[in-house]
């Protein structure tokens, strides 16, 4: 039997996918929680989990920040990104991240046992459409972005990456040859797209999402 542990912030969710797999003589949902915390509460307590179903948009904890947790701490786990975001630095983040599947909430039952099966073999598991869409992304075709995962402009990653190497507003501005107020203008509408109050949380944020090296 392959262990299931969900974790997602809406009940609705959770209640539709256990539902999805009751049937199963396979599979087994022995676990469900709302947030990271819970899901390293869960498996520290001993709760039998072999697979995650882990959101990426939780409170208090994020999937992305659990999910490298899980696997340093339980790497025998293995976890299954299930998320409404089919951004190409999503996945990207999550692989890095330990994920060993990912797949998109509205995946059909079929789809879900299958990803679930795969990656207890000890493959990976990503489903047909979420590749088709990181191929019109790697094409430049547009898609609509949202407040988790902002697109920053070609002016913005230069100060970013700037910031990221400790250069002061002033050092900035010289080597682009932009005024001191246009370089913190642009400081803060960095913090304001990665939600963040300080200097220290734009750099963790860049460097979580690949934005520095």
């Amino acid at each position: 039997m392959i262990n299931i542990l969900i974790a997602d912030d809406h009940q609705l969710l959770i209640d539709g996918i256990k539902a999805a797999l009751a049937g199963s003589t396979e599979i087994s949902v022995t676990a469900e929680v709302y947030n990271g915390y819970q899901v390293l509460e869960k498996l520290e307590s001993g709760t039998p989990v072999d697979i995650i179903l882990m959101d990426i948009n939780m409170p208090k904890l994020d999937g992305l920040s659990a999910t490298k947790m899980v696997r340093k701490k339980f790497p025998n786990v293995r976890v299954i990104a299930l998320s409404q975001y089919d951004e190409k630095r999503f996945v990207k983040q999550m692989v890095k991240n330990g994920a060993s599947g990912y797949l998109l909430k509205d995946s059909s039952k079929d789809i879900l046992e299958t990803a679930i099966k795969t990656v207890y073999e000890g493959r990976s598991y990503f489903c047909d459409r979420l590749s088709m869409r990181l191929i019109s992304q790697e094409l430049k075709i547009e898609e609509e972005t949202n407040a988790l995962f902002p697109k920053l402009t070609e002016r913005e990653l230069q100060i970013l990456r700037l910031i990221g190497r400790e250069h002061s507003s002033q050092e900035i501005a010289d080597k682009l040859f932009i005024s001191f107020h246009t370089v913190e203008s642009h400081r803060a509408n960095l913090m304001s797209k990665a939600g963040v109050k300080n200097t220290a949380g734009l750099i963790r944020w860049a460097t979580e999402n690949d934005f520095l090296d």
